[in-house]
């Protein structure tokens, strides 16, 4: 009984959130959020709130991705550095290329690859930002930033 309460109670939160993220975040970045937070609902864990600047700073990151792709800026530089003046504890970051931007398949692909499922899936994020920009080769680039603050 405690397990049907408890897989009851996950439900009513899971939907709950998916309303009240779809009413704040729109379009793309919603249906990311969505389906994160699904996946993370699944396991038990507590949902990521979108975060402005984070997709901010993730639409740096998906342009960079279109000109070098890796966790590595164009400069050298980390990936953490484009985080200069964002306090944070914890720092993770999931890119992508595919040939159309489609969220659902973006999170697959995500949660098909133990590194990008892990963090997903870490329990130590809280926030999240995402973007996806159309690079001039004609793919899309993906920019997942999670963090911790």
């Amino acid at each position: 009984m405690n397990l049907l309460r408890r897989m009851f109670s996950l439900l009513v939160f899971a939907v709950l959130v998916m309303l009240t993220s779809s009413a704040m975040a729109s379009g793309l970045a919603g249906d990311v959020l969505n389906c994160v937070n699904a996946e993370r609902l699944a396991v038990g864990l507590q949902p990521l709130a979108m975060d402005e600047g984070l997709t901010a700073i993730s639409e740096t990151r998906a342009r960079e991705a279109g000109v070098h792709f890796a966790h590595q800026r164009p400069d050298g530089r980390s990936a953490q550095s484009v985080m200069e003046d964002v306090p944070y504890s914890w720092f993770g970051e999931n890119l992508a290329v595919s040939t159309d931007a489609e969220a659902a398949e973006i999170v697959q692909a995500w949660m098909a690859s133990p590194a990008h499922r892990a963090n997903i899936l870490n329990r130590h994020y809280t926030k999240m930002g995402i973007a996806c920009t159309k690079g001039l080769d004609g793919y899309y680039y993906w920019a997942q930033v999670l963090i911790r603050d």
